[in-house]
């Protein structure tokens, strides 16, 4: 079962963190066979540098980067990267992640020996500077039954970490930016109206960069963000996901975080949304 990678990266990202998330994409006991770096806008003298070196040093591996003149967000740049990709199983990456070695190779296992199965994530464990460095992991549930309960509620999986299908979710609509900031909540709302199967592999098989500064946490919070969020609950109705209950429901949870005090919030994240490593 050959596959590909997808990573998109803009100019934000610094360059460390991105030369880490491509060493951990080799440094894998299954290697990938492709992959499709999306560079999303113009980027950084040292992020391209640092594409550069790991093209030139990594010939064994097809490196495919693609270019897109202007930033306009992630599921524009995965959509572009998705159908870029030319190989049947498609692993999504984060460019400040870093997967874990065997990832790859425990991903492609289940998927042989679950044929049924469309899409498979993994847990996660999250870290500010080096793994390990945060007790924090998040967990989602195992079986397809499992993640379509909590799926009018959380998006399901943790979307860096998945695997999947490529014919089938493309056939499903694949990526959209119709959802700023919810592109990946979105996307498996689709999937599973489209009847695809979801599986999550309950392993620790990736870590996720959350820094200290607790800027991720400032993305998910204030009007703005508000307002992406009310996008996507209007889309959820629109393609027959959610109900208007559901709507209500998610909202009465959901919408006073986003304008919370941005500590207040940390420790919903921190106590509610996040389970301790034991």
């Amino acid at each position: 079962m050959r596959f590909s990678v997808l990573m998109s990266v803009y100019f934000k990202e610094s360059a460390d963190n991105l030369d880490q998330a491509l060493q951990s994409l080799i440094n894998q006991s299954l290697k990938p066979d492709e992959i499709v770096l999306v560079k999303d806008g113009v980027l950084t003298t040292d992020l391209e540098k640092v594409i550069e070196r790991f093209v030139k040093l990594n010939t064994s591996v097809v490196v495919n980067v693609i270019s897109i003149a202007q930033n306009r967000g992630l599921g524009n740049a995965l959509f572009v990267g998705l159908n870029a990709c030319t190989h049947d199983y498609v692993a999504r990456m984060d460019s400040d992640d870093i997967s874990d070695f065997y990832r790859f190779e425990k991903q492609i296992e289940f998927l042989k020996e679950h044929p049924h199965v469309d899409v498979v994530g993994c847990n996660l464990s999250e870290f500010d500077r080096e793994i390990g460095d945060s007790m924090l992991k998040k967990v989602c549930p195992e079986s397809h039954e499992d993640i379509i309960r909590r799926i009018r509620l959380r998006s399901p999986l943790n979307h860096p970490t998945i695997m999947f299908n490529r014919k089938k979710v493309l056939a499903a609509g694949g990526y959209d930016s119709e959802t700023l900031m919810f592109e990946d909540y979105a996307l498996f709302l689709r999937l599973w109206k489209s009847g695809l199967i979801f599986h999550n592999i309950p392993e620790i098989l990736y870590y996720m960069r959350v820094d200290s500064n607790l800027n991720s946490i400032r993305r998910r919070r204030g009007s703005a963000y508000l307002l992406n969020e009310i996008n996507f609950l209007k889309y959820a109705y629109k393609i027959g996901a959610f109900t208007k209950r559901d709507q209500l429901k998610y909202g009465i949870l959901r919408f006073p975080i986003r304008l919370m005090p941005i500590r207040v919030v940390f420790l919903i994240y921190k106590y509610l949304l996040r389970k301790k490593k034991v």
